[in-house]
């Protein structure tokens, strides 16, 4: 997260994390995935929205991990939004590698929210991984 508050600080953005980005239970592979997803989602925030402030919260549970991305800039035009370029459809297909989903929401700003099956790294400890 630490490389992600600087791109802000850069881009004169606010930010505001809620949860624990020490992801103690998810796997190696999805903790992978999701920190690039969530730098993709940083770089279009910076990039395209006109935002002045963005939040990252982490919200894991015995089964799930859902990483919510917001800012507070222009939104996005409705069924373009993968149409504009890769970060989207990037984003879309490193969570389904990881049988992961993502949601979007545009109105006032704009919220990603992705969510990836928690898969705990005791299980990978147990199969010798």
């Amino acid at each position: 997260m630490f490389r992600i508050s600087q791109i802000l600080k850069a881009a004169q953005i606010d930010f505001t994390l809620e949860g624990d980005p020490k992801l103690a239970d998810t796997s190696l592979m999805t903790e992978n995935v999701l920190s690039m997803c969530v730098k993709e989602a940083v770089t279009n925030i910076v990039k395209h929205s006109s935002a002045t402030a963005c939040s990252i919260v982490i919200e894991p549970s015995s089964t799930d991990l859902i990483v919510t991305v917001k800012d507070n800039g222009i939104g996005m035009g409705g069924e373009s939004m993968y149409s504009r370029g890769h970060g989207l459809r990037g984003i879309r297909e490193r969570l389904e590698f990881v049988n992961g989903s993502m949601q979007i929401i545009s109105e006032i700003g704009t919220i990603i929210r992705m969510k990836v099956p928690n898969v705990f790294r005791s299980q990978e400890k147990e199969a010798g991984i």
